[in-house]
């Protein structure tokens, strides 16, 4: 989600962040006074952490055989299980379960060194743990180092005890055939009796060398002995825990790796601020970060179009204008704003709008696809009250301003309300004068068009379009929702472009897009979206106008036309029945 675009969906669903907060906050105070009636809080128990770091020894000289300690992290395996937990426990007296779930090891591979920690109730038997581990990994190690010098001896002395037998052999092969023949050929074993004389050789010097070399030396030396410092119990439950599980060992780089009293996060959360007003204020915190959650899952979940995007996006059309939304008194009254504010916003999208249908209508005239006549404008939409009637007024009052001959036909004769807008008359059967100059009315095109069949009602209305095509310059059908009945859809063979009005935060995405593709499949695809009531508008409604413009009457808005009209003067559209 966009920053500009998460600002605005808080700034439209803040209530319930602001009832969460406060919820919050009330429940943190709450919380408070429950503390302090349950009387002091437990002193805690004081724990020890130690540490024994042993470091690699890289000053011993290159000719000392060094046992191979290299692999730091295999160390730590061996700290942690098998013998060493065993001699350790045997050594101090405790459980090995008890001793193996104390101890933690940190290795540090950009210094080569191994930290055994340990933590204890006092501060000496976290110190004594630690030391003796390490001094049973010496012990250890030095005990494996031994134990491949006596090998490798023993393996020697039998390679010189093999050599000799094999010098005998040969020696007493050569005795035993000379014995025989004083004149034979014997340069074949004594060759062999020579390579067992360089076998002997080769496994004394070998022998001798084990013994002068002696044990390999175990190339760790004690940087720091153990020294204990202070731990809070939940440290020491969670070091103990983590033992008892085999998470306890550290590999890494960094003077954190392997640091006493150390403290890794903790499950269960932070602790709780003492006092009604630092309560209150984390539960107010708590509240609104559940408030903005919900929010954004709300938001996630509501397929309400809201912006041109949004629309443009879902409905595969442009948008044609974005309708700004009307105040609650304008409803009410049935205003036309683009008559009384003509410098307003509102006014001006409806004339972007306007422009819209003019071009469209230009080039199907310019690539011959114009019918002649007047331009028939439908306007529906997928729902009741998503702004149909209030577009085509307003439509209307701005359509009318280049002197241009404009007709209002209420198609929509269930809930019939153009006529409250326009004003004026709103006799069935004939042509109405209005309150805009220039515009007239058809509110009924039966004497009832309530008790008519909705077909002969339908019928009427095509051919008063047709009627009208010769007489007027535009043509406005005001129809009834397209998924709600039939009549628009009856409609749509007699008008030239259809605009779909959508309702910013009230029609839904699955609801407009249904709408959309019924139009396109009786061959009337839309023209384009009139978003109505777009609240995530640039505003420039201040660009150039002011008060003193001489357009607007004072208060900044243009009256409607008082005028008394007779239908016996009309003669645009006979004042007999239009039927």
């Amino acid at each position: 989600m966009e920053p500009q675009h998460l600002i605005r969906t808080i700034q439209r669903r803040w209530r319930p962040v602001v009832f969460l907060a406060v919820v919050g906050a009330a429940l943190g105070a709450a919380s408070a006074a429950v503390a302090e009636d349950a009387g002091p809080a437990p002193v805690p128990t004081t724990y020890y952490d130690a540490c024994h770091r042993l470091l690699v020894d890289s000053a011993i000289p290159n000719n000392v055989e060094q046992w191979d300690v290299r692999n730091l992290a295999q160390l730590a395996q061996r700290l942690t299980q098998g013998e060493i937990p065993v001699e350790v426990a045997a050594s101090v007296g405790a459980p090995v379960v008890d001793v193996a779930s104390q101890v933690r090891v940190a290795v540090r591979n950009d210094v080569q060194s191994v930290s055994v920690c340990t933590v204890g109730a006092t501060p000496v038997e976290a110190e004594q743990l630690a030391d003796e581990y390490a001094r049973q990994l010496l012990v250890f190690l030095d005990a494996e180092a031994r134990e491949f010098h006596q090998e490798r001896l023993t393996r020697a002395a039998e390679q010189v005890s093999n050599g000799r037998t094999c010098v005998r052999d040969a020696e007493a092969e050569i005795d035993a055939v000379l014995g025989i023949d004083p004149l034979a050929d014997v340069r074949s074993l004594e060759e062999d009796a020579a390579a067992c004389q360089r076998e002997l050789i080769n496994a004394r010097n070998t022998e001798r060398g084990y013994e002068v070399a002696g044990v390999p030396v175990v190339p760790l030396e004690t940087l720091e002995p153990a020294s204990a410092v202070e731990i809070t119990e939940g440290t020491y439950d969670r070091r103990v825990r983590a033992g008892a599980a085999g998470a306890n060992i550290e590999v890494g780089v960094g003077e954190t790796i392997g640091a006493p009293g150390r403290s890794t996060p903790s499950s269960s959360g932070p602790d709780l601020p003492d006092g009604p007003a630092p309560r209150a204020g984390a539960g107010a915190v708590l509240g609104a970060v559940i408030g903005f959650g919900f929010v954004l899952f709300t938001e996630r979940l509501d397929s309400r179009l809201r912006r041109k995007e949004d629309v443009e996006s879902t409905l595969d059309l442009p948008v044609l204008a974005e309708i700004p939304p009307l105040g609650r008194r304008d409803r009410r009254d049935t205003r036309i704003l683009s008559l009384e504010e003509p410098r307003s916003r509102t006014a001006e999208s409806f004339r972007t709008l306007r422009s819209g249908l003019d071009y469209a209508r230009r080039l199907d005239q310019e690539q011959g696809r114009a019918r002649p006549g007047a331009h028939v404008i439908l306007v529906t939409s997928a729902g009741p009250s998503e702004g149909k009637t209030t577009t085509i007024a307003n439509l209307a009052a701005v359509m009318s301003e280049g002197d241009r001959r404009v007709l209002a036909v209420n198609c929509d004769f269930r809930r019939p309300r153009l006529h409250r807008y326009l004003g004026g008359t709103a006799f069935p059967r004939r042509l109405n004068t209005t309150d805009l100059a220039g515009v007239q009315l058809v509110t009924q095109v039966t004497d009832n068009d309530g008790e008519a069949t909705p077909s002969d009602v339908v019928a009427a209305q095509r051919r008063l379009v047709e009627r009208a095509r010769d007489r007027f310059d535009v043509v406005l059908l005001d129809t009834a929702p397209i998924l709600t009945t039939n009549d628009a859809a009856d409609l749509l063979g007699v008008a030239d472009h259809v605009v779909l009005v959508v309702s910013s935060a009230r029609t839904r995405a699955e609801a407009a897009d249904r709408a959309a593709e019924l139009l396109e499949r009786r061959g009337r695809s839309p023209l384009g979206i009139a978003l109505v009531g777009a609240r995530e508008v640039p505003n420039a409604s201040d660009y150039y106008y002011d008060d003193n413009d001489p357009y607007l009457e004072p208060g900044g808005r243009r009256r409607r036309r008082d005028r008394e009209i007779d239908l016996d003067d009309v003669g645009v559209i006979e004042t007999s029945p239009v039927g």
